[in-house]
């Protein structure tokens, strides 16, 4: 079941207090307001879910939180281990659902234990509201509009990311150009070549993991960012977006096929560096005839045409 939270304002007690116990609420306050003005000094969703993480495993045994929302899906992981046990929270600020908050547990929660996740969980709110806000902005922002793709406005962060972690994991770009696409706009026109540029997008994003990036960058140009993929897996990849088009009717009939080429991300390059090289490894494609996904020194044409294609 469900627990929508409510957030009310905090209001002055009228029945006297031990002074011990209100000064155990005044520091139980200011750390909860100083949890709020933190997560308001970040629009970054890393760290504004590390910030709320790391404060509240310090005061309640949680294994790991995970917040989904139609425009943002954002998991942090706490303790090592299988949590047994979760609990769902709908996330509300001034009646307008932000989305679901799923806490997890290695044992069950004590009454205090819940009141303080509660407590905590309240100062998250309207921070996360904001972050929500600007996050729909940028994405918009980021969207081609044409393919619902990415835009090249985020190329280079996203690399940058990448190029930080490629010591300790394999990072995998590749560029993507279209094989005989100019004809199609000057023979047919700019909407039959807009509409099978939807239709390649939607291709590339369904044939790409969820973590995987697709990004428009040029004309008939793509970009995937593949974090945590070697070249060969990119190569499969490849090969099941080419054998897509040629099944496809539409696109196969004026023979459009993917020319591409992919570089693994190494820590010691620069992202336009990176950029240069995958750049250079396509041409190398196209100038090999098209058609193929050069990388590693290697040109392969995949798939093995089938007849109809």
């Amino acid at each position: 079941m469900l627990n929508k939270i409510t957030i009310k304002q905090n209001t002055q007690c009228s029945m006297p207090q031990k002074l011990s116990s209100h000064l155990s609420r005044r520091e139980d306050w200011q750390r909860s307001r100083s949890l709020s003005e933190r997560l308001q000094t970040t629009l970054n969703v890393d760290e504004f879910f590390i910030i709320y993480g790391s404060h509240l495993h310090k005061r309640v045994p949680i294994h790991s939180i995970r917040f989904e929302s139609p425009s943002l899906q954002h998991t942090i992981a706490l303790w090592q281990g299988q949590p047994k046990y979760q609990h769902a929270v709908l996330v509300y600020a001034d009646d307008q659902l932000l989305g679901q908050m799923t806490y997890t547990f290695s044992q069950p929660l004590s009454f205090l234990q819940k009141m303080r996740l509660k407590k905590i969980h309240s100062h998250l709110v309207f921070p996360l509201k904001n972050l929500l806000a600007f996050h729909k902005v940028s994405q918009l922002a980021a969207r081609d509009p044409l393919t619902q793709l990415f835009n090249r406005t985020i190329v280079r962060s996203r690399i940058i990311e990448l190029i930080h972690s490629a010591e300790q994991h394999e990072h995998t770009l590749m560029m993507i150009d279209l094989d005989n696409f100019k004809q199609v706009n000057d023979s047919e026109g700019h909407d039959v070549g807009d509409a099978i540029l939807q239709q390649i997008a939607a291709i590339i994003g369904d044939e790409i993991d969820q973590h995987h990036t697709a990004i428009r960058y040029g004309g008939d140009e793509f970009l995937l960012i593949l974090p945590h993929t070697s070249l060969r897996a990119a190569h499969d990849t490849f090969k099941r977006m080419q054998q897509r088009l040629c099944e496809h009717r539409l696109i196969n009939r004026y023979d459009i096929k993917l020319s591409a080429g992919s570089v693994c991300v190494q820590p010691y390059l620069s992202a336009e560096q990176v950029l240069a090289q995958v750049d250079e490894n396509m041409y190398a494609a196209k100038h090999a005839g098209g058609a193929r996904h050069f990388y590693e020194g290697r040109s392969d044409v995949s798939p093995h045409r089938p007849a109809a294609c």
